[in-house]
């Protein structure tokens, strides 16, 4: 009689506990990306979407929120740390179906965000920031125009978004312990441009501004100008009110979107219950301040008026680059050396994240593999790199493709809502926050308040189910967030179902093998 059939592919995933406390918070910060570009997007789309809100008061509720969230994550990585965080809760603690279908479609969500958030923005936005930084600076309006060509440019945005995701993948797919040194070497420019930057705003008036502005490399643009030609366009200045504060507030979560990355690789991970806490709750806590300052310094140093006006009139406002934070800090410096610090940290955080974001979209696909639930063969990993570079290239490929169609089409910005997706599988890990204490008590030794007759971790789970069904809800009802269309809906549906047929498949398949999925996930996989 054969031996029956091992539930997972091996007996060990082949992944190694590399990663320190430090690299787990330089996982989660660099999806967050608390410094000038973080910023520069977060105030961009708030005041293009939400003209009206109070950005720092935005930015408070945005954390209020995710607070409770952050909690979830440090408390469940802690008490099952593996690779695939929130998928591998969801799946062992609610249900095996509903835990694949998240993963799946939070795995497509990821992908997405490397191809559009990652490599269209590297092309449409940060080449055309740097170049024109330095152009109007040195008076080289041949870097000028090239900031303008690309922007403007489809082909262009797409071969530099491509060479960005190669370049990320050529890091990732190093040995972690070279991937965390070159990471925390990305880690310390970035901040350190992010530093100067708020030094240079800390030491600069909004009459300064306007004075630079006015004065800036010879273009003849005032500051005046800008707000009379969007007012000749019909933009008006919208005063702040608390009701469209709280309209802003499913973009003031996603501006701390990846706080809880980390968690995917909590299996990779030394001293996790330290560590973890650096790297989720720590990680959230950095974003908030970060991002509370810079959006304090932009609001006093550039006003809400020029914010809503040039975020408005968008590529017609005038100079070469989008006006985002990045760009208009470089108005005011006048040290090239100082200009090359803040733009070198600006220039490579994109690499910094989609390097990230791949390492985390390569453990969920992964995890999901290694369940036998996806073809086992992309849960290989690498005798030499420790990575499984299998997965990792099929997220390249499933990435670039993404990014096409967000160059060259208009499909994914109209039919894919990425948030609406990010918050269902975050309420799915609060109810697996909420159960967990009833159904593994196991695992629940080493988290605080777990002898409660209703324990700590489920009264914290509780209050963020309410909080991310909230989210959720605006991320299906408001246009700006995500899209909010038959067309979109129908789309989110596919990707959920999609994920339903692959399980039922994969299942009847196993099971003219000998093999019971079910089995499968009524176990923890190693670590």
């Amino acid at each position: 009689m054969g031996a029956s059939p091992k539930a997972f592919v091996r007996d060990a995933t082949g992944l190694v506990k590399e990663f320190t406390w430090l690299d787990a918070f330089i996982i989660s910060t660099g999806v967050i990306l608390p410094n000038l570009y973080g910023i520069s997007s977060q105030i961009f789309f708030v005041s293009s979407a939400d003209p009206g809100a109070n950005l720092v008061t935005s930015a408070h509720l945005g954390f209020i929120f995710l607070f409770p969230l952050a909690l979830v994550y440090y408390f469940l990585s802690s008490a099952m740390p593996r690779s695939g965080g929130d998928y591998i809760w969801i799946s062992r603690v609610v249900n095996p179906v509903i835990g694949f279908m998240a993963g799946w479609a939070f795995l497509i969500s990821l992908l997405n965000l490397i191809g559009g958030g990652g490599g269209i923005i590297f092309g449409s936005v940060v080449v055309p920031v740097t170049l024109a930084s330095f152009g109007y600076s040195s008076g080289n309006t041949g870097l000028v125009n090239l900031a303008s060509t690309i922007s403007s440019t489809p082909s262009d945005v797409f071969i530099l978004g491509l060479v960005l995701i190669l370049a990320a993948t050529a890091l990732t797919a190093l040995h972690p312990r070279h991937f965390r040194r070159i990471m925390l070497v990305l880690f310390a420019v970035i901040i350190l441009g992010t530093i100067v930057g708020f030094l240079v705003l800390a030491t600069t008036s909004h009459s300064d501004f306007v004075s630079d502005l006015n004065n800036y490399a010879g273009t003849g643009i005032t500051y005046q100008g800008i707000l009379t030609k969007a007012a000749s366009s019909g933009i008006s200045y919208v005063p702040l009110t608390l009701a469209t504060t709280f309209v802003s507030l499913p973009l003031a979560v996603l501006a701390y979107n990846g706080f809880n990355y980390s968690s995917a690789a909590s299996g990779e991970v030394r001293n996790v219950r330290r560590s973890m806490l650096v790297g989720v709750v720590f990680a959230l806590i950095f974003g908030w301040i970060v991002l509370v300052i810079g959006s304090q310094l932009s609001v006093d140093v550039f006003g809400y008026q020029f914010l809503q006006a040039t975020a408005a009139l968008g590529s017609n406002w005038g100079l070469a680059a989008p006006a985002w934070i990045g760009f208009l800090t470089t108005i005011l410096i006048h040290n090239s050396l100082v200009l090359f610090i803040v733009q070198l940290g600006w220039f490579v955080t994109l690499l910094w994240f989609v390097s990230n974001l791949l390492l985390v979209s390569t453990r969920y696909l992964f995890a999901l593999s290694f369940d036998r639930a996806l073809p086992t063969w992309l849960a290989d990993v690498s005798a030499k790199y420790h990575n499984p570079l299998k997965a990792m290239f099929v997220n390249v490929i499933i990435a670039c493709i993404f990014m096409y169609l967000g160059t060259f089409t208009s499909y994914i910005g109209l039919l894919l809502n990425s948030v609406a997706i990010w918050s269902i599988v975050w309420f799915l890990a609060s109810l697996s926050a909420v159960i967990m204490p009833f159904r593994r008590r196991e695992l629940m030794e080493s988290i605080p308040g777990s002898g409660w007759k209703f324990p700590l971790l489920s009264i914290i789970g509780v209050i963020s189910m309410a909080l991310m069904a909230w989210n959720t809800y605006y991320a299906f009802t408001t246009p700006s967030v995500g899209p909010s269309t038959p067309g979109a809906d129908a789309i989110l549906a596919v990707i959920f179902i999609a994920g339903l047929v692959i399980y039922l498949g994969t299942y009847s398949h196993l099971k003219s093998k000998g093999i019971d999925l079910r089995k499968v996930y009524a176990e923890i996989p190693p670590e």
